[in-house]
């Protein structure tokens, strides 16, 4: 199954690989690492608002591979949770009004595979921009990743829908564009370099 963050893929796929590489070679040394975020400070305008009963189904398109992915919005005990129907054993986020789960972050969730929405969407405004840096924490320390920048740099109509379309620009190089339903707040379409993800039915 296709994993996807707010990074671009090559920049998650060398991170797989530096963290099976530093388990292999220095196991009692990388204890549970993860990623981690340092934030700018986020004024959101808008609470979260997907509704129970919601599902919304994607289309990642990658190297002439199209996978789908579809996401659930259920109940929770005083929140919101999120599932991804496609994963067996995968864990379910339960995000507060605000839209964030346990772990407190405006970039990713507790399951990195919940793609449909992230907080910061709930921040959008035209002129808006934002940034963050990503760090590998592991037994207590960190290593600096990349930062990456966010800007609102249009509005549009994406198949009748007004949208936000944010460019994230990483110190990597990479640059992605997300599509951002003004309503909703959820993604209607990413596009990177080599890869596509689209709202395909909601």
């Amino acid at each position: 199954m296709l994993k996807f963050d707010i990074v671009t893929v090559a920049t998650v796929a060398t991170l797989v690989m530096m963290v099976l590489i530093g388990n292999a070679m220095f196991k009692s040394f990388f204890e549970n690492p993860k990623i981690a975020y340092s934030e700018a400070p986020l004024q959101k305008n808008k609470e979260f608002s997907l509704q129970p009963g919601e599902v919304y189904r994607y289309a990642y398109i990658m190297n002439n591979t199209t996978a789908n992915m579809t996401f659930l919005i259920l109940d929770g005990m005083g929140c919101t949770r999120i599932r991804v129907a496609e994963e067996r054993n995968g864990t379910d986020v339960c995000l507060d009004r605000w839209g964030v789960d346990e772990n407190g972050s405006n970039v990713s969730f507790s399951n990195p595979n919940i793609l449909l929405f992230k907080p910061w969407m709930l921040a959008l405004k035209e002129g808006w921009t934002w940034n963050n840096t990503m760090y590998l924490a592991f037994n207590g320390s960190s290593e600096y990743i990349t930062d990456n920048y966010y800007r609102v740099i249009r509005m549009e109509n994406y198949s009748g829908r007004q949208s936000y379309i944010v460019e994230i620009k990483s110190e990597t190089g990479a640059v992605e564009y997300d599509w951002v339903d003004d309503e909703k707040r959820v993604l209607l379409r990413v596009l990177g370099e080599g890869y596509e993800v689209v709202l395909a039915e909601d």
